[in-house]
């Protein structure tokens, strides 16, 4: 079963782009990429997507997934090395900060 909590502490590449990667490991957590879906942020809100990005980093190709948050990361403390949590629950998707109230 995908997991249904989802946590990671923001990289400067994150914090400047406006997204948060997801690892390999919790892609099955998210919808598929380039499908809408709904993310709570501060009692609001948002559609959002997951989007694919074509890399040959280690040589071989192969896609990484970044969450799309730009368009709400000014509800939150995003900057590098905080630590964002996006939750799944029945109603979609919830996310907020470590520490800070969702």
């Amino acid at each position: 079963m995908p997991a249904t909590v989802y946590r990671r502490k923001l990289s400067r590449e994150d914090a400047d782009t406006g997204t948060v990667l997801i690892t390999k490991r919790h892609w099955r957590m998210f919808p598929p990429p380039l499908q809408e879906f709904a993310m709570e942020v501060c009692d609001q809100r948002f559609m959002t997507t997951v989007v694919p990005e074509d890399c040959a980093c280690s040589g071989e190709p192969h896609q990484h997934y970044h969450l799309e948050v730009g368009h709400f990361r000014h509800l939150l403390d995003f900057v590098p090395g905080a630590r964002v949590v996006v939750e799944r629950t029945e109603r979609g998707y919830r996310m907020s900060m470590e520490g800070q109230r969702a």
